[in-house]
């Protein structure tokens, strides 16, 4: 199989993959705490691939599982009028497609007066928020200073890494009454996770492959502890040894995979 045929067959079968570590928890755990006092905004900081978006994913679905009124955004590419409209309408307001951003914010607010007649609660989780256009950081200002929201008892959550996060600029991080950070994986973590694909693969009618504790300390040692980077040489040097023939992965296919398809930490987590 050549490198070109491994790197599509891991796109295709990749998918998001979960080990709860301590931080992972600890960080779930102060994100629930901050909407269950009702604080308006919380930032989570952490370099590009180490699990920023997880997160979210999986705060979301707890929140919506306990029946919270969620809108989960990634603004990297929004303008203010998508953005609104995903909010909005995320947010379960009755929107037109039509509308233009006087109209949307109209009915946003509309929306805000009513989950504060029925008590409710609404939380926005705001990905990428570091990478937002200008405009839309400003729009983002206004929501968080709104005071009909506040009666509404709205929290909102943006992720940033530690580069982008100086874009949000000093008034806005200024409202921030939660920071967390995650932190890159450890070696032991890093084991965890690549078991976890192996044992992913097992479930979904491949092979069960297993990485010696060498193979996973050389993943961690090329990707930095980056969970991102982790999956994807993972999955790659199981893929080689699948065909191969082989039943186990060791450090030299790792560093083969990764030399032969050029494979570095930057492309992976980006």
């Amino acid at each position: 199989m050549t490198a070109g045929s491994l790197a599509l067959k891991a796109k295709s079968q990749s998918k998001r993959h979960l080990v709860r570590t301590p931080a992972f928890e600890e960080a779930s755990a102060r994100l629930q705490y901050l909407v269950d006092r009702g604080a308006r905004l919380g930032l989570v900081i952490a370099e590009s691939g180490n699990g920023k978006t997880t997160l979210l994913e999986n705060f979301a679905e707890d929140l919506r599982r306990a029946s919270c009124i969620t809108a989960h955004i990634n603004v990297a590419a929004l303008d203010p009028e998508e953005l609104i409209w995903s909010i909005a309408a995320k947010l379960q307001t009755p929107v037109e497609n039509d509308w233009n951003l006087f109209q949307l914010w109209r009915g946003l607010n509309d929306r805000f007066s009513e989950l504060r007649f029925l008590r409710e609660q609404a939380v926005i989780l705001i990905d990428d928020a570091g990478l937002a256009s200008n405009d839309v950081l400003l729009h983002l200002y206004r929501l968080i200073q709104s005071e009909i929201a506040g009666d509404a008892r709205l929290s909102i959550v943006l992720t940033a890494t530690p580069e982008t996060a100086v874009r949000l600029g000093r008034k806005l991080l200024d409202l921030v009454e939660l920071r967390i950070e995650l932190p890159a994986w450890n070696a032991t973590e890093t084991k965890a996770l690549v078991d976890g694909v192996s044992a992913g693969s097992e479930r979904s009618g491949g092979r069960n492959i297993r990485f010696s504790n060498h193979a996973a300390e050389r993943l961690h040692e090329l990707a930095h502890g980056s969970p991102r980077a982790i999956v994807r040489l993972a999955e790659l040097a199981r893929l080689a040894a699948e065909a191969d023939g082989r039943d186990s992965v060791d450090a030299e296919t790792v560093d083969g995979v990764h030399r032969e398809l050029g494979v570095g930490v930057r492309a992976l987590t980006a």
